[in-house]
């Protein structure tokens, strides 16, 4: 540690989560190195589906989950399919899953996500006008459309706890959806819509801006792959790279879906899963939505972006390690000409990427119970690019000794 009480920290992980806790701890005036093996914001981070909504507070796993399994394993393109020859690893991840979507928890999850998301962009203000990024944020609001009066009434309780939180959400009509996003097919007869929310329209070059600001006011970037983390009589001393030794005051894990390996050496035995996701952007789309639309039905969002216009979302538990089905990506095409009719695809490009998942829909968040200076900010399953200003502002708070202006008794990596 250096003569003037502030720290050296290395933040491993160049993601949204990582650049953003890299940013606020640069700011408290410690010496901060980022490390990571890909450049800022070329993995999970690159292609997010760019929403931007304080009032995401809507655990995954909901009441009634349990009779949707068969249908996970039968439809290799629905909203949610696990791979069978995974099944006997994530099915320990899948009870766990299944529990935490009880009707006494999920009051609970959503409260502490509440407290992580709603104060997003105020909490990424700061580093938005450092870096001259305001102008990626857009604050159009999201609109969330149903097929049918059935689909609106079994989302009743995600959109009571949405309300819970004090956000504004409006109940539309068939003509009221029209008069927001007229170019949509005839087929939605009831949405809800929240105005405060909004969406990036590059969350790729947002990272990357943002890391690029990092290394402006001093930071430092090493792209490295990390092997381990040495500890020593109770404390991490170092991160161990395919290329050496960095020693470090405290150490920041902020490695998404990776973070598993990282802290299994150090006690814990994470569960976390990875839900592979996939998009397609457009780059010339003809027709398509002003805003961010999302089809609760078919569990995918439609984003107007910078490179065009982005179809992403659902969910597959395959692991690590096996290759894309991009068939699941050409299907969220299919799903959104159902949705903008006249949609233009020439040139469009594919994308799967590994969003870090816990079973309650919560990321870890705060001190290591072992290590005093080893600091968890990962698991943020699809809320990476909502939940990292908080976790960021969180971050320094820790590692600067000051009380943490949210509860993280929820987040602790203990309640596995």
């Amino acid at each position: 540690m250096s003569g003037t009480g502030k720290r050296h920290i290395i933040v491993i992980g160049a993601g949204i989560v990582g650049t953003v806790c890299a940013g606020y701890l640069l700011r408290d005036g410690h010496g901060v190195t980022i490390v990571d093996n890909n450049d800022p914001g070329d993995m999970t981070s690159f292609g997010n589906t760019g929403g931007i909504s304080p009032a995401s507070v809507v655990p995954i796993a909901m009441p009634g989950m349990l009779k949707d399994i068969p249908n996970w394993l039968m439809d290799p393109y629905g909203p949610l399919y696990v791979k069978w020859s995974y099944l006997p690893k994530a099915l320990p991840w899948l009870m766990k899953f299944l529990r935490a979507g009880s009707h006494d928890r999920i009051g609970a999850i959503s409260t502490a996500l509440a407290s992580l998301n709603m104060p997003t962009f105020e909490a990424y203000a700061p580093l938005l006008q450092a870096a001259g990024l305001q102008h990626l944020f857009h604050q159009t609001g999201q609109l969330f459309i149903y097929r049918s009066e059935e689909g609106f009434k079994k989302d009743q309780i995600g959109i009571e706890l949405k309300r819970a939180t004090g956000a504004r959400v409006d109940i539309l009509s068939r003509d009221e959806i029209y008069q927001l996003e007229p170019t949509l097919a005839p087929t939605f007869v009831k949405a809800h819509y929240i105005e405060s929310h909004g969406h990036c329209k590059n969350p790729g070059q947002l990272v990357k801006g943002l890391a690029a600001q990092f290394i402006r006011e001093g930071g430092k970037l090493v792209k490295e792959r990390v092997r381990s983390i040495d500890v020593n009589d109770g404390l991490a001393r170092a991160v161990v790279t395919d290329a050496g030794r960095h020693g470090a005051d405290d150490i920041v894990i902020a490695a998404g879906v990776w973070s598993k390996t990282l802290v299994r050496p150090l006690g814990f035995n994470v569960p976390l899963e990875t839900h592979r996701g996939y998009h397609v952007t457009l780059p010339e789309p003809a027709t398509g939505p002003r805003r961010m639309v999302l089809s609760v039905d078919d569990k995918i969002a439609l984003t107007p972006m910078e490179m065009g216009l982005r179809i992403a979302g659902t969910v597959e538990i395959a692991g690590l390690d096996a290759p894309p089905n991009y068939a699941r990506a050409d299907r969220l095409l299919e799903l959104g000409r159902t949705i903008f009719p006249g949609l233009q695809s020439n040139g469009y490009t594919k994308w799967m990427g590994h969003r870090p998942c816990t079973p309650d829909s919560l990321p870890v968040l705060g001190r290591s119970p072992r290590q005093r200076n080893v600091v968890f900010a990962f698991g943020h399953g699809h809320q990476g690019l909502l939940g990292a200003s908080k976790t960021g502002q969180v971050t320094a708070e820790i590692l600067g000794g000051r009380s943490p202006s949210i509860d993280l008794s929820p987040f602790s990596i203990e309640r596995f």
